[in-house]
């Protein structure tokens, strides 16, 4: 079963909204993923967190994993097209489109 979420202007109205979130894919551009992603980890109910942002500054990267570790929110990225579990989540691009997934089968579980 595919779920779409809706699209926030602010994180806070996104937590808000959706307090039981736990994981929180961040689509900004390289120039705004820092602060972007700093903001999100302020939240205590998001404990993932994707960043699917390229050419993200190492200072920041760096910046960005020891607030990480620090408060135990587990990160993926920067630099990535998401992940995915099959039969269970997908998250950011991985897969591609959703006929991909379908066509490919990458929604069954089973072995690699």
């Amino acid at each position: 079963e595919e779920i779409l979420m809706p699209v926030y202007t602010t994180t806070k109205e996104a937590v808000a909204k959706h307090p039981k979130t736990s994981v929180f894919v961040n689509f900004a551009s390289f120039r705004s993923v820092h602060e972007t992603s700093m903001e999100a980890m302020k939240y205590a109910n998001l404990k993932t967190l994707a960043i699917i942002a390229e050419g993200v500054p190492e200072q920041q990267t760096r910046d960005i994993i020891k607030v990480a570790e620090s408060k135990g929110v587990g990160l993926i990225g920067p630099a990535t097209v998401g992940g995915i579990k099959p039969g269970c989540i997908r998250i950011g691009n991985t897969g591609g489109m959703l006929d991909n997934i379908v066509m490919s089968r990458l929604y069954r579980p089973g072995s690699v």
